[in-house]
């Protein structure tokens, strides 16, 4: 887990930042290669519902792994 020094200056709280990221799960990176459009359509619908990216593919993921399971 990584707290990051200064934690209020991006989200506007001091100590609710720490104890947020302390209890967030640790992250690992993903890197892999979509096709443009595919790309394009996930950043509108990000856009769109007001959220990232990252989350989106998160839950698609989950979904995908829950329905296999």
């Amino acid at each position: 887990m990584t707290l990051h020094s200064r934690p209020g200056r991006r989200r506007g709280g001091r100590a609710d930042a720490f104890v947020e990221q302390a209890a967030a799960e640790d992250m690992e990176q993903l890197h892999c290669q979509i096709p443009a459009g595919l790309h394009r359509q996930l950043r509108i619908r990000a856009a769109e519902e007001g959220t990232t990216m990252t989350k989106l593919v998160v839950a698609a993921i989950e979904g995908h792994l829950n329905r296999r399971a």
